[in-house]
């Protein structure tokens, strides 16, 4: 068997292993069914949107403005249900192998076709968390995919019509996600020396034309639509300010994890300063530096993900990449498969750090977490599938309007209420993206909570777990508890038409029928001392008396506290 024979049978292998590992662990991200949900509401003819809202301005709570399209075609076409998910989680997983065949070409065209194994493609396709990721319903595999082709066309130098091509893939990549930017500017400078090598402007402008007549106006409709040149995932994580001591720790826990990354890591300089003295040779790992290193930089910066990885992704292709190139120039036969055995044996008994199924931590495994028992038998995402179904009739043509935590986003799109504010980052609610970070912690879910901003866009529920630090933990008279749900909700407020309606259609709703609480309270108003009423009618007041028209049993309170 030739050569050519057994690394494109082992390719081949990589890819399958690669794409059934992939649809093995697929599931939906709580992150997926925000974008979801601005798909669902595109095709109902709302716009991009998260809320239906007339009195809100749109909030560009999303990242990844062409993966959203991508579901939104999904829905047109009729994937609605479950059936969406199962969109998001074929294409990821497509994506995801699509990486890993364009790898071993990559080290093929590179070794001149004197590969015998794909080190990189078989190593990539071991990386568990690469796999539990592509199948999550957001645009992580895509956006790999991207980088790694726009690392393809950078390897060697190129012409005008290339670099129109790879302006076309970093409008595609800027459009993915916001720091597809990253690449775009390493691939502008390997295309500004292909433009001065030929002495022509010819490729710049190529590759520049993408920019000014596809992402230039994207960016004005963006401005002009939401008012804002950044998403407002910017403010919600606060990406202007550094969180280098948590990015540092991030990458370290996910190289000492992945092992072998570290030399691959270390192959990198050795590359560029002494493997790349020939002409023409230094190109490859110059391209390669200039990926890594600069993702790398900025997800130091940023202080890395609260999904364990995520961010590092993008960057395994290239970094993989170099322990193709530098077994290549060896004329050792046996080095080729002895590396790849090494590397996949390391990605396969990975050492991952402790409490990555811990949801408390800053930075845990998504994943695990969604299938961590919530009750016996049954897993936190399954339980926010049932709660979500099980809300979708009750709330139906209700304006109900819900707060919701870092976990719940899977709860307010398959209940389809009008508003949902997310209130640990703010993701989609410009308010609460703004607000400062009073002690950091999970990124994007450290924000403090603000009741009365809740009070102020109406919220009736708070589907949230440690929501303690915002209102009383004696105020039992918030406390709610639908059928189906498996965990305490709390009221923001009384609306007092909604809950008859609600109770009409599900008697078996577990609450303090708060009018009746209140008549309660004011028979005993004479056994009270005023300073607590004055405290209690504080709270109820935002809590009942501001939505609801209720003179008399107002009046009893500011009579008594006269």
């Amino acid at each position: 068997m030739s050569r050519r024979h057994v690394f494109w049978m082992l390719t081949a292998l990589a890819v399958l292993a690669a794409a059934w590992q992939a649809w093995v662990l697929r599931w939906t991200c709580d992150d997926a069914f925000i974008s979801i949900r601005y798909a669902q509401h595109l095709v109902e003819g709302h716009g991009l949107v998260f809320n239906l809202d007339p009195q809100e301005s749109p909030v560009e709570g999303y990242t990844n403005f062409l993966w959203t399209l991508w579901l939104a075609l999904g829905l047109w076409l009729g994937c609605t249900g479950d059936a969406i998910e199962t969109w998001g989680s074929v294409w990821g997983t497509l994506a995801h192998g699509g990486v890993v065949w364009l790898l071993a070409a990559i080290a093929w065209r590179q070794s001149g076709g004197k590969a015998m194994v794909p080190i990189a493609a078989c190593g990539y396709a071991a990386i568990h968390h690469a796999a539990s990721l592509a199948p999550a319903g957001l645009e992580t595999a895509l956006f790999v995919l991207l980088v790694t082709v726009m690392l393809r066309a950078c390897l060697s130098p190129g012409t005008a019509a290339r670099a129109l091509c790879l302006g076309l893939l970093g409008v595609a990549a800027a459009m993915t996600r916001p720091d597809g930017a990253l690449p775009v500017a390493m691939a502008g400078l390997f295309v500004l020396a292909d433009a001065r090598t030929l002495r022509s402007w010819r490729p710049l402008l190529a590759y520049a034309l993408p920019f000014l007549l596809v992402f230039a106006p994207y960016l004005l409709w963006r401005h002009g639509y939401y008012g804002s040149w950044v998403p407002n995932t910017f403010y919600a994580k606060s990406g202007s300010d550094p969180f280098v001591a948590a990015g540092v720790r991030y990458v370290v826990d996910f190289l000492l994890c992945y092992w072998p990354l570290l030399p691959a890591l270390v192959v990198l300089p050795f590359g560029v300063l002494w493997l790349g003295t020939a002409p023409g040779a230094r190109r490859p790992w110059l391209a390669l530096a200039a990926f890594v290193g600069s993702y790398l930089a900025f997800v130091v910066w940023v202080g890395g993900d609260f999904m364990f990885g995520r961010f590092l992704l993008p960057i395994l292709p290239a970094l993989l990449l170099g322990l193709d190139f530098v077994v290549a120039r060896a004329r050792t036969p046996w080095l080729s498969p002895t590396v790849a055995a090494a590397v996949v044996f390391g990605c396969v008994f990975r050492i991952e750090p402790p409490g990555l199924d811990n949801p408390q931590l800053a930075v845990s495994d998504n994943r695990r977490i969604s299938f961590n028992d919530y009750v016996p038998g049954i897993t936190w995402y399954q339980a926010m599938h049932v709660t979500g179904d099980y809300l979708k009739p009750l709330f139906a043509g209700l304006d109900v309007r819900v707060a919701i935590g870092g976990g719940h986003a899977n709860i307010a799109t398959r209940a389809r209420v009008p508003v949902a504010v997310e209130v640990a980052g703010g993701l989609t609610d410009a308010h609460i993206a703004r607000l400062p970070v009073l002690v950091a912690g999970k990124r994007g879910h450290d924000k403090p909570r603000d009741p009365v901003y809740l009070v102020q866009r109406g919220v009736h529920f708070h589907f949230e777990l440690n929501y303690e630090g915002a209102y009383g933990k004696d105020d039992t008279w918030r406390d709610v508890m639908f059928l189906a749900v498996g965990f305490p909700v709390r009221l923001v407020t009384w609306d007092r038409e909604l809950m008859r309606e609600l109770r009409r259609r599900e008697p078996s709703i577990q609450c303090t029928d708060f009018e009746s609480f209140l008549d309660a309270y004011i028979a005993d108003l004479p056994n009270k001392k005023k300073e607590q009423v004055r405290a209690d009618f504080a709270k109820f007041v935002p809590f009942y008396f501001t939505g609801n028209d209720d003179p008399a049993r107002r009046a009893a309170f500011e009579t008594f506290l006269k």
